[in-house]
């Protein structure tokens, strides 16, 4: 009778392998934004949701930005929210580099809204 023992470690490695593949978007930025932003901002980014209805700033596609778009400002927004306005801060709930990923996905969103140069 053979030994089986050949095939545990072939069938452990294919199993950590297919829950690897499993998880989702590799992108941590991406996830985040699904978890944490497209509540408000749709998943998108477009913000045609409820909650965006009436608020000119939900959309991060259309190129309309009420602070400046620079990644400095964008990772100050998210951290601090707007105060006066319906954004919350995100300092405390997301890490430093949890932020950066969500802003660098953000920018993303926005130039992927944009038309190209030239269209009208």
């Amino acid at each position: 009778m053979r030994e089986p023992f050949p095939i545990v470690p072939l069938a452990l490695l294919l199993a950590v392998g297919a829950a690897v593949g499993c998880g989702g978007d590799p992108d941590p930025g991406a996830r985040l934004w699904r978890k944490r932003c497209s509540a408000c901002h749709g998943a998108d980014g477009a913000g045609r949701t409820r909650f965006a209805e009436g608020r000119p700033f939900a959309d991060r596609t259309d190129g309309k930005w009420r602070h400046a778009p620079d990644r400095d400002s964008l990772r100050r927004l998210v951290a601090e929210g707007v105060p006066e306005g319906a954004m919350p801060p995100f300092a405390g709930t997301l890490t430093p580099a949890e932020i950066d990923a969500v802003v660098d996905h953000a920018r993303k969103l926005a130039a992927a809204g944009r038309p190209a140069e030239g269209t009208p």
